[in-house]
């Protein structure tokens, strides 16, 4: 992508051996996304290097990078909706999903274990929560679950990978149980960001970041038939001068969805996938449960309000010492906590969908109505095909 001016270069940190070299790396790019020029200057490394350290080390290592849309700045707010689908609609639940997500704002599902249920996660515009939320349950009258749980959230983020603490040699995390870091829960990464300006170009050139940060304005332009001047001022001083990314997701875990086979692929026996959810908490038991949580460097992703959320990828050699530490973090709300195991090989991310934005109007669309008239014609295609 295209550098940022920079008006000082910073002192280059301790580049001793391997590891710190991909670690340092992986700071700069979870703040810029794969800017190798700038990158190479606030390692004070030459920008080959820099480049050899990012594709060579990083990217053939199975690891990738991807944009992070701010959605409360893009006027979005998270929902989890926790699912099962009726019997009849299990074999096309992915489908369905996958419609959703195109139709319905979904930006990620994962199956459950081993109750078969699903995770459904959402970014929702602001002032539709309600409708959304009605609109699942519409669903539900309809036959296609039997059971869901929606959870609005006021905040939600990305967490950054904890590099100083992976031995990107190995791909094993170096985490000391009897000595964990202190974390400040006060940080404004936990509070939710205003709605900011922004255009359908602008969400156009997101997508294009998230399904490849490596795109160059040119490259994006070519697909958005838009010349490259105007993607410029767009990503200067829209994306990044209105703060409409949160930043950048090195893809640690290993997920990642291959366009050619239209599947997502996985380190298998690799990690276990835990998602926990905590109802109905004071700010209080909020701050002690994310002191807590983000202690440990395997927390995936976090979404919070008056509700709790934490996406943890335990590595499957710590699993004992990971749900010892969840049953005690959880102890003082155990009556509001409960989590599933996540199986990641039933599990899909999307890109957000620009479409789904009226640019004349200056708003997000989603009509409750006419939505659920043609998911009452997706049932009867689906009832006929079972018939």
């Amino acid at each position: 992508m295209v550098d940022e001016p920079r008006v000082k270069t910073r002192l280059s940190p301790k580049l001793d051996d391997p590891n710190s070299k991909i670690a340092a790396l992986v700071k700069l790019i979870t703040k810029y996304g794969p800017q190798i020029n700038r990158i190479s200057r606030e390692l004070g490394v030459h920008k080959e290097t820099a480049r050899y350290w990012y594709k060579e080390r990083l990217l053939k290592g199975g690891y990738t990078v991807q944009a992070v849309p701010n959605q409360e700045r893009l006027g979005l707010r998270r929902v989890i909706t926790l699912g099962e689908f009726s019997e009849s609609f299990k074999p096309y639940a992915d489908a369905i999903l996958m419609a959703m997500s195109e139709l319905c704002y979904l930006t990620s599902f994962a199956k459950t274990l081993p109750d078969d249920l699903y995770s459904i996660q959402a970014n929702v515009p602001q002032e539709q929560v309600n409708e959304w939320i009605r609109f699942m349950y519409g669903l539900k009258q309809r036959g296609l679950f039997t059971m869901i749980q929606p959870v609005p959230f006021e905040w939600a983020r990305v967490i950054p990978m904890r590099a100083e603490m992976y031995d990107f040699q190995s791909g094993t995390w170096q985490f000391d149980w009897s000595s964990k870091p202190n974390v400040n829960p006060g940080s404004n990464d936990y509070l939710p960001s205003d709605t900011g300006k922004f255009d359908p170009i602008d969400l156009k050139l997101i997508e294009q970041l998230q399904i490849d940060p490596d795109t160059s304005l040119t490259e994006a332009g070519d697909r958005l038939r838009l010349n490259y001047k105007t993607l410029t001022w767009h990503y200067r001083n829209h994306v990044v001068g209105r703060g409409l990314l949160k930043g950048y997701l090195v893809n640690w875990a290993g997920t990642r969805y291959d366009p050619a086979l239209e599947k997502a692929l996985h380190r298998r026996h690799k990690y276990m996938w835990l998602e926990l959810l905590v109802r109905d908490v004071t700010e209080t038991e909020r701050i002690a449960l994310m002191a807590r949580i983000n202690q440990l460097p395997f927390v995936w992703f976090e979404a919070g309000g008056q509700n709790y959320f934490a996406q943890i990828a335990f590595p499957m050699e710590a699993m004992t010492e990971g749900l010892s530490y969840i049953k005690d973090v959880t102890s003082p709300v155990r009556q509001k906590a409960s989590w599933h195991f996540m199986d990641q090989s039933n599990a899909l991310r999307f890109s957000i969908v620009p479409s789904l934005y009226d640019g004349e109007s200056k708003n997000w669309q989603f009509n409750q109505v006419e939505l659920l008239a043609r998911f009452d014609r997706l049932v009867l295609e689906i009832k006929g095909m079972t018939s």
